[in-house]
C-alpha cells in the first residue's frame, strides 16, 4: 500500500505554462496578432511531475473553446497544429494557433490528464494601425466641429449682450477675469478667445492692462470646457446628439440652445469614436515605449504638447486626447501632467502669431508669458503635482481635469495682482511700431464668424463716419457765411474719405452670414446696412449740392437776404440736429430717441415748405437780394429738407 501511494504521487503531473532556464514567460499567452494570422510564437506548456521534475511522453491536447461568432459565418474559425501532442523529454509541448477571420478574444483550452490551462489571445484587424490614425483623423474633425458649431449657438443666444459685456470693460481686474471666462465658455475655445481680445486691443476696442485680466480669465474659462469632457458620458453621446437635433428643428424658440446641446453630442461622440481606436494602443509597444520616455523627459513631453494644441488651434482638444487615453487605462497621472502644461502653453502660439499690431503683440505676448512663467514655477515640483491632485480624490480623468483648472487658478493667483506691473513690462518689451491708417483694422474679417462682434466693429466705423459727414453738415453752413474757399475744399475733399468708409463697411455687413443670427441681430444688421447708405446720401448732398452753390456764390458774389438766410441757417440747424438723435438713437440702441428722429421728418418738410413759400413771398415784393439767389435758396431749402430726411430714415430703420 505505501509503496503504490508513492507511485502515485510519483506519477502525479502538474500543467503549467513553459518558462526558460531564466524564469522568463516563453508560453505565448496573451499574445496580439492580426486576423488570419498565425502567431509569432507558439503555445508552449511544460508537463511536470510533483517533484518539479519533466514528464516526457505525456499526451497533450488543444482545443478553441471561445472566438468571435462570425467566424462561423465566413466559415473562417480559429486553427491549431496540432490539436495533440506528446511532451519531449524536458516536457514541453508546443502547438501553433493561427487566428480566425475576425478580431476578438480568442481562448484555448490546454489539457494533459486531469490537469487543464486557458490562454487568452487577441486578434486585431489587419489594418488596425491605419483605422487608428483614420479615427483619430476623424474624431478629432467632428470634435473640433462639434466645439466650433455647439459655440456658435452659444453666440446666437447671448447675442448683443456678449458684445455689450466685451465693449463695457472697466479697468476693474477681478470683472476683467469673469469676462475672460465667460466669453470662453460661449466662444468653447480658448484660442478663438485669446484671438478676438488681440484684435479687440489691436482695434483700440479694449486697455493692455484689461485685456490682461481677460486673458487670465479665459485661461480658467477653458477649464469648463475639460471638466464637462471629464465626466465619462460617451455611451450616452448619441442621445445628447438626438435632443439638440429635435430642439433644433422642432422648436425654434430653442434652436440656438439646441444647437449648442447639438455641439456638446457631437463632442462626446467623437471622443467615443477616439477611444474605441485608442484602446488598441495598449497593443503597440511602441506608444508604451514614447509613453514611457515623455514621463521621463517632462520637458521634452511639454514641448511636443504646446505644438500639437498649436497645430489643432485648441486647447481642449489636446487635453480631451490625453482624458480618452486615460479612458482605456493608457497613460497615468504623472505622465499627463506635462503633456496638460505643454497644451496650456502651445494655446498661446496662434495669437501670438496673429497679432497684427503693437498692441495685439502685447497681448498676445503677455499671454504667453503667463502661461511659461506659471510652468517655470512648477516645473520643480512636478514629482509631488500628482499626490496633490489624488487627494481631492475622483477617477484619474477627474483628475486630470482638476490639475487644468488648478493650474489656470493658480495662474491666475498669481498674476492678477501683478496686471499693472506686467503691462509696464510688455510695453518696455515690445516696442511700438508706426501702423497703418487707424481705423482699416476695426472691420476685422475674423469676427465674420462672429455676428454680434462683428456688427459692433461695423457700428465704431459707421459712428465714426457719421461723425465726419455731421462735421461736413457743419461747415458747410460757414462756407455761405464766411465765404471760405478753403474750407469749401476741405468739405468736398473730407467726402472721398467717407466714400471709403462707405466702400469698406458695406461690404463688410454684407458678409456677416445671417444665417448666424438671431431676429435682434438680423434687426440691427439691416439697420446698420440702412444707416451707411443714408450717412453717405448726406454726404453726397453736402459736397456735390451744397458746396457747389457756395462755390457759385463765392464766384459771383451774391448775397442772401438777412431774412432768408436766417430761415436757411434754422432749417441747417433743424437739419444738423436730426443727424445728431439719429446717431445717438443708433449708438444707445434708444427707441425713445429713433422714434423723435422719425418725427422730426415731417416736421422738416413743414418747415422747409414754410420757408419756401416765404422766400416766394419775398420774391412778389421784389426784394433785390431774393431775386438774385432765388433759384439757389429753393435748391439749399431742398436740400437741407433731404438732409433731414435721410437722418430720419436712420431712426426709422432702428425701429
Amino acid at each position: 500500500m505505501h509503496n503504490l501511494l508513492i507511485f502515485i504521487l510519483l506519477n502525479a503531473l502538474s500543467l503549467v505554462p513553459a518558462k526558460d532556464p531564466l524564469g522568463n514567460d516563453i508560453s505565448g499567452a496573451e499574445q496580439v496578432g492580426t486576423v488570419g494570422s498565425i502567431l509569432k510564437k507558439p503555445i508552449v506548456v511544460r508537463v511536470l511531475d510533483s517533484l518539479g521534475n519533466p514528464r516526457a511522453n505525456v499526451t497533450v491536447k488543444f482545443s478553441v473553446i471561445e472566438e468571435p461568432r462570425e467566424n462561423f459565418l465566413k466559415k473562417r474559425p480559429a486553427r491549431l497544429e496540432p490539436e495533440e501532442t506528446r511532451t519531449d523529454k524536458d516536457g514541453y509541448a508546443t502547438s501553433r494557433f493561427c487566428f480566425g477571420g475576425t478580431s476578438g478574444n480568442y481562448y484555448i483550452l490546454i489539457k494533459a490528464e486531469s490537469q487543464s490551462l486557458i490562454f487568452k489571445e487577441i486578434a486585431l484587424d489587419r489594418n488596425w494601425l491605419l483605422f487608428f490614425f483614420f479615427s483619430l483623423f476623424g474624431g478629432l474633425g467632428i470634435f473640433l466641429f462639434g466645439l466650433n458649431y455647439g459655440s456658435k449657438g452659444l453666440i446666437r443666444a447671448a447675442g448683443a449682450k456678449m458684445r455689450d459685456l466685451l465693449f463695457s470693460l472697466t479697468k476693474n481686474r477681478l470683472m476683467a477675469l469673469v469676462i475672460g471666462i465667460v466669453v470662453t465658455v460661449i466662444l468653447g475655445s480658448s484660442t478663438a478667445s485669446s484671438i478676438l481680445l488681440v484684435r479687440f486691443v489691436s482695434g483700440g476696442i479694449i486697455l493692455l492692462e484689461q485685456a490682461l485680466g481677460v486673458l487670465l480669465g479665459i485661461n480658467i474659462g477653458t477649464t469648463i470646457t475639460v471638466q464637462i469632457i471629464a465626466f465619462r458620458i460617451l455611451d450616452y453621446a448619441i442621445l445628447i446628439v438626438g435632443i439638440g437635433f429635435f430642439l433644433m428643428h422642432f422648436f425654434p424658440r430653442y434652436r440656438n440652445v439646441g444647437q449648442a446641446i447639438f455641439g456638446l453630442g457631437l463632442l462626446f461622440f467623437s471622443l467615443k469614436l477616439m477611444s474605441a481606436a485608442t484602446s488598441n494602443l495598449r497593443y503597440l509597444p511602441l506608444f508604451h515605449t514614447i509613453i514611457a520616455g515623455l514621463s521621463r523627459y517632462p520637458l521634452l513631453a511639454i514641448i511636443i504638447a504646446s505644438l500639437i494644441t498649436f497645430l489643432l488651434r485648441s486647447s481642449a482638444a489636446t487635453i480631451g486626447i490625453i482624458l480618452i487615453l486615460t479612458f482605456d487605462s493608457l497613460i497615468e497621472l504623472h505622465q499627463a501632467v506635462p503633456l496638460i502644461l505643454g497644451a496650456n502653453l502651445g494655446t498661446t502660439f496662434t495669437a501670438l502669431i496673429s497679432a497684427n499690431s503693437t498692441d495685439g503683440r502685447r497681448v498676445a505676448f503677455g499671454h504667453f508669458l503667463f502661461n511659461l512663467l506659471a510652468i517655470a514655477v512648477l516645473f520643480p515640483f512636478l514629482n509631488y503635482i500628482p499626490n496633490i491632485v489624488k487627494s481631492l480624490g475622483g477617477d484619474i480623468s477627474r483628475q486630470i481635469a482638476n490639475f487644468h483648472t488648478m493650474f489656470n487658478l493658480f495662474s491666475a493667483a498669481l498674476f492678477l495682482p501683478l496686471i499693472h506691473l506686467f503691462a509696464r513690462l510688455l510695453d518696455s518689451i515690445v516696442k511700438r511700431t508706426k501702423t497703418g491708417s487707424p481705423w482699416t483694422h476695426h472691420l476685422d474679417p475674423a469676427f465674420l464668424d462672429t455676428p454680434a462682434i462683428a456688427l459692433g466693429q461695423a457700428t465704431r466705423e459707421i459712428l465714426f463716419m457719421a461723425d465726419i459727414v455731421n462735421r461736413m453738415l457743419e461747415d458747410s453752413i460757414k462756407v455761405f457765411k464766411e465765404r471760405d474757399r478753403n474750407l469749401l475744399e476741405k468739405v468736398v475733399k473730407t467726402d472721398d474719405e467717407v466714400d471709403e468708409f462707405e466702400e469698406k463697411i458695406t461690404p463688410y455687413l454684407t458678409r456677416i452670414s445671417e444665417g448666424e443670427m438671431d431676429s435682434k441681430l438680423s434687426h440691427y444688421h439691416h439697420a446698420l446696412l440702412n444707416t451707411v447708405n443714408e450717412i453717405e446720401h448726406i454726404g453726397d448732398v453736402v459736397s456735390k449740392n451744397l458746396m457747389s452753390y457756395a462755390k457759385k456764390q463765392i464766384d459771383t458774389g451774391f448775397l442772401f437776404s438777412e431774412e432768408g438766410f436766417n430761415q436757411i441757417e434754422n432749417l441747417h440747424r433743424f437739419a444738423c440736429e436730426t443727424l445728431r438723435t439719429a446717431i445717438n438713437a443708433l449708438a444707445t440702441q434708444d427707441k425713445n430717441l429713433a422714434q423723435t428722429a422719425v418725427a422730426r421728418k415731417k416736421e422738416g418738410y413743414i418747415l422747409a415748405k414754410k420757408y419756401s413759400e416765404l422766400h416766394l413771398e419775398r420774391l412778389k415784393k421784389g426784394m433785390k437780394q431774393s431775386l438774385e439767389t432765388s433759384t439757389i435758396h429753393l435748391d439749399i431749402i431742398s436740400d437741407l429738407e433731404r438732409i433731414n430726411f435721410h437722418a430720419a430714415e436712420i431712426g426709422a430703420g432702428i425701429l
